[in-house]
């Protein structure tokens, strides 16, 4: 920011969108530093260091283990402790289970913004949106994967937020008039498995729609 300033006495003028996009990116910075002060777990105490497994016999408390998750504010190290079944050798990680990252690499937060993009263009396509828009390095397989879960909710939507119909903006013209909703998650076409697209690889593109 310094250097940026530095070159404003110098130069006279501004760049806008460089300052701005810079702006973003520091405090893109110290969120990430902060919730990586925040996600480090420390061992169990003795009375939690065994886990019931589905096995029907128990977990045991290894070692702590690190992963690297894709947030809002960019990348962070989530470290935390690890459990295995030394019967059927199956682990667990359940800080993974209260996090919501269990076996992704994406948070809810950014799997909310990646099911919307991956919805709405192909997925190689939508890594562009979530870089430009959000200022994170998203990769094609996470907007898929995102964009298939939120297809499988079931009705597409949580039970609160109850589903609103909308139509096409004045003169636009689509492929299925009528058969459009919205729900918390954005908009899109619905399509023979709920509200999921057929053939988004392939791909079609977003279109601008009207709420009514």
């Amino acid at each position: 920011m310094s250097a940026i300033f530095r070159d404003r006495r110098k130069a006279g003028s501004l760049d806008l969108e460089a300052v701005e996009t810079a702006v973003r990116s520091a405090l893109h910075q110290a969120g990430a530093s902060a919730l990586t002060q925040l996600l480090p777990y420390d061992p169990p105490d003795e009375d939690h260091r065994t886990l019931p497994c589905s096995c029907g016999h128990s977990a045991h408390y290894k070692e702590l283990r690190s992963k690297t998750v894709l947030t809002v504010v960019g990348a962070v190290a989530l470290r935390r402790p690890y459990y295995l079944c030394l019967h059927c050798s199956q682990g667990q990680y359940p800080i993974d289970m209260e996090l919501g990252v269990a076996g992704l690499e994406s948070s809810p937060g950014v799997r909310r913004m990646e099911a919307v993009v991956g919805s709405e263009m192909p997925f190689v396509a939508g890594c562009e949106p979530m870089k430009l828009l959000a200022g994170l390095e998203a990769p094609a397989k996470a907007i898929e994967r995102a964009a298939d879960w939120r297809a499988d909710r079931p009705a597409g939507r949580t039970a609160n937020r109850p589903r609103q119909t909308i139509s096409p903006a004045p003169g636009i013209q689509t492929k299925h008039p009528g058969n459009l909703g919205v729900d918390g998650w954005g908009s899109s076409p619905r399509g023979s498995r709920g509200n999921r697209r057929p053939d988004r690889k392939d791909g079609w593109s977003a279109r601008p729609y009207a709420r009514v």
